[in-house]
């Protein structure tokens, strides 16, 4: 079977233990990877998720699943991803993408980095996001960006929120690099789109994927450089996932992966169709919770520690 086609769900022995949360604590982490407008799917998703009383301790984003991560950990309630949801309803391509030709001229333009500025996505950051500082949330969630001098990870996990989840974002040559400590950034899905392995490093002994690329169909015939360029990324950012998610994991560690959902053929930058891909992801994974993985809920996370 396919990693593609179906879900992982693989438990730790019994024999195992619990961690320092306590007996019969399950230290669970939320893993949200990244995917564009596709993250609408992760919103459905999490729903599902936190319906059955499955709750995070911490959070772990990459790229769009950055944002979608600080969404959850600020609220991982019914209420709180309602909310969410409705942030990404109100959405539409003028917010993230400003109006105008992606043109062969634009592609190389010396003075520019980017296709498009990142304006709309700060404004939209700073109007939504309920706190300014990693350590005001009350669940701790990281994200990570890609030096683009080095290639190296980089994760953030206090100081100011707004740029480092615009530099996990910063999809190559549609979005401008991110300045932070004078190190330039780029989307952290470069290197680790759907960070497992980071969640496993953090002491989580549930780690719950949330992966909107998990899936497969035939690929389309690009029709621009753009469309090759973007279709490369997509088959590179997925390498890393695909290694992670087949390996064993760490002993004791439960590698839970939802399973995934085609949301058909949909543009990167078209944003009107989050509604429909709210409700296939929770359709999808609410399914899955119920006939396949019978998921144990968790306790109440602890709003402390990073």
């Amino acid at each position: 079977m396919s990693i593609m086609h179906f879900p992982r769900l693989r438990r730790p022995d019994a024999a195992a233990g619990s961690d320092a949360g306590g007996p019969g604590h399950v230290r669970t982490a939320f893993v949200l990877g990244g995917g564009g407008n596709l993250g609408a799917i992760q919103v459905g998703m999490l729903r599902a998720v936190i319906e059955r009383g499955i709750l995070p301790d911490l959070v772990v984003g990459c790229s769009v699943g950055a944002i979608n991560a600080a969404g959850v950990a600020a609220d991982p309630s019914e209420a709180g991803i309602t909310h969410l949801r409705d942030i990404w309803l109100s959405l539409d391509r003028d917010i993230i993408l400003p109006a105008g030709p992606l043109s062969r001229i634009k592609l190389l333009n010396p003075r520019s980095p980017s296709l498009q500025t990142n304006d709309g996505l700060r404004r939209l950051l700073e109007r939504c996001l309920p706190w300014q500082t990693f350590e005001e949330w009350p669940r701790p969630f990281q994200v990570v960006a890609t030096s683009l001098a080095t290639g190296a990870e980089r994760w953030f996990s206090s100081g100011s929120v707004v740029a480092p989840i615009l530099a996990s974002t910063a999809l190559p040559a549609i979005f401008p690099p991110v300045a932070i400590d004078g190190e330039l950034l780029i989307d952290g899905a470069v290197v680790n789109n759907v960070p497992i392995s980071r969640a496993a490093r953090l002491g989580a002994r549930r780690v719950v994927v949330f992966h909107v690329g998990n899936f497969q169909r035939p690929r389309p015939q690009p029709k621009r450089p753009l469309d090759v360029l973007l279709q490369s990324f997509s088959i590179a950012r997925n390498a890393r996932f695909l290694r992670e998610a087949a390996d064993e994991p760490p002993d004791g560690v439960e590698l839970v992966v939802l399973p995934g959902v085609d949301p058909g053929r949909l543009r990167y930058d078209d944003f009107g169709h989050s509604r429909r891909l709210v409700e296939l992801g929770y359709a999808s994974a609410a399914r899955w919770l119920d006939d396949v993985a019978a998921l144990s809920p968790t306790p109440a996370p602890a709003l402390s520690a990073h």
